[in-house]
């Protein structure tokens, strides 16, 4: 796999996550998505190009361990493709200042993922953020657990829900009491991807606070 030439590697995932745009990807059900890859191996831009340097079997299974396993990450602003989507996600810059307020930024240095975390500050005082959907809220409060064993930040436990996507009251409660259990703090906040340029992108970071 390592074979594959990186021009041609980053232009086969530019493509790929076109495709996934265009179909929006977060909406397909596993059964749709499994269909998906079948048929970008048989797309001749795509599998076409990959078979010239592995097998058809290795070739669906590279389209969904190295560009799919990455896409909502990279749209995220987080690993190595971040400059290959079309619609990104908001990054984590975007989820501080909508959760915690204007004041509130990344402090540079400091980005994770798996799950996505940070550490963010208001020039006074500095938090853990911990964010993603509300299908891994058993990973989010882990990593706000684990902070809180190791002596991190405070930590904060941010729901971000695309637009279009919904908690119920019931969902909301029991994510809410999860996190008090646990005792993290959570806020909930509803996003949407939008098209942007790789300037747009861009953010500033923050130093840390002075003690």
């Amino acid at each position: 796999m390592s074979d594959i030439p990186e021009t041609v590697r980053r232009t086969v995932i530019r493509d790929i996550y076109r495709k996934a745009d265009e179909l929006g990807w977060d909406g397909l059900s596993a059964v749709d998505r499994t269909a998906w890859y079948n048929r970008w191996v048989d797309d001749e831009k795509l599998g076409g190009v990959l078979t010239r340097y592995m097998p058809r079997d290795r070739a669906r299974m590279w389209i969904k361990d190295v560009p799919m396993k990455h896409y909502n990450r990279a749209r995220s602003g987080i690993g190595p493709y971040t400059d290959l989507v079309g619609t990104p996600l908001p990054s984590a810059y975007d989820i501080v200042r909508i959760a915690m307020g204007e004041d509130w930024t990344v402090l540079g240095g400091t980005l994770q993922e798996k799950p996505n975390r940070c550490q963010v500050t208001d020039g006074r005082s500095r938090m853990l953020m911990i964010w993603g959907n509300p299908r891994n809220l058993k990973s989010l409060v882990w990593a706000g657990l684990n902070a809180r064993v190791d002596g991190l930040p405070s930590p904060v436990v941010v729901i971000n829900l695309l637009q279009g996507e919904r908690l119920t009251e019931s969902e909301r409660r029991r994510h809410q009491n999860v996190c008090e259990l646990a005792g993290l703090d959570v806020r909930v906040i509803t996003t949407r991807a939008t098209r942007t340029t790789a300037a747009d992108r861009e953010r500033p970071t923050s130093r840390l606070p002075d003690d």
